[in-house]
Formats: structure tokens, sequence, C-alpha cells
């Protein structure tokens, strides 16, 4: 099966591939420096990947 991830969502998954396994507020912090995202639109991008995989 093949799963395609927009831009968003591997802003998200590039977090998690550089810091390993890490918590959604550690997502949210880094994001939020990087590229001023607030906590609820990273969260909602989270849930959007763990959709997608399960």
């Amino acid at each position: 099966m093949d799963m395609k991830l927009f831009d968003l969502e591997l802003k998200v998954m590039c977090v998690l591939w550089n810091e390993g396994d890490t918590t959604a507020k550690h997502i949210s912090d880094v994001l939020k420096k990087e590229i001023g995202w607030n906590m609820n639109t990273t969260y909602t991008l989270i849930k959007r990947c763990i959709k997608k995989v399960c």
C-alpha cells in the first residue's frame, strides 16, 4: 500500500525521524521554534499521521 504524506505532515515526520522517540509536546516545541506553529496545529497533524498508519 502506498502512503502519501502532504508537506505539513512531512514536517511532523521529519522531527520524529531527527529526534527519535519523543512526545507530542516536544514535536510541538520544535515546530513552534522552527516554523511558528501553535500546539493545536501540531497535534492535529500528528493525529492525521496516526490515522494514516492505523
